[in-house]
């Protein structure tokens, strides 16, 4: 059975409100985001803010590893930076989605915040790569010399995510040429 898909089934009650449910969500998990990042950055012990920056260590050193709270604070606003770009890029998507929802499917502005989306996704996880470098570093400042780190990863989801950004970048500008298409077309009629 072939089915066919129209400009009324595309609009329909329930693809609107799946729209609008994607959304919401994305509304609700870009100023959730941060706000647990906050508090998860700001609860955790020291041994654990390492090793979230990639620094492995016994509880004992980094008991005995003098951290401020000043380094701890540069540590903190380090790990906000790739949670605020995604956030920004859910807040893209949320705006895409409310678009979606009344029927404003090939628009420019709907691309632009597709590729928004693409965007604050891609710099989340560059800027996740070298906020932990930075963290590591800033982190073990107190070190004696010789147990100092500076901590580089990249791991298998770090790029299925820079791979999944760009797929969908490209999605948005295979989208725009398609809205210059069909403005050209409407000319013509």
């Amino acid at each position: 059975m072939k089915t066919t898909l129209s400009a009324s089934t595309l609009s329909g009650p329930d693809v609107q409100r799946l729209n609008s449910a994607f959304a919401w969500a994305c509304a609700l998990l870009a100023v959730t985001l941060p706000l647990a990042a906050l508090y998860h950055l700001t609860s955790i012990s020291t041994q654990a803010l390492l090793l979230r920056a990639g620094v492995t260590m016994s509880v004992l050193q980094a008991q005995m590893l003098d951290v401020s709270l000043m380094q701890r604070g540069i540590a903190v606003v380090l790990g906000l930076v790739p949670v605020c770009c995604a956030s920004y890029g859910l807040v893209c998507a949320m705006r895409c989605f409310s678009g979606f929802s009344q029927g404003e499917y090939l628009s420019l502005r709907t691309v632009r915040y597709l590729r928004g989306f693409a965007a604050g996704i891609f710099a989340s996880v560059v800027t996740g790569f070298f906020a932990a470098m930075a963290a590591s570093v800033v982190l073990t400042l107190g070190a004696p010399a010789g147990q100092r780190a500076l901590a580089i990863g990249l791991g298998s989801n770090e790029l299925l995510t820079l791979l999944f950004a760009g797929m969908v970048w490209q999605i948005a500008a295979v989208m725009a040429k398609a809205v210059a298409l069909a403005e050209e077309n409407a000319q013509f009629v």
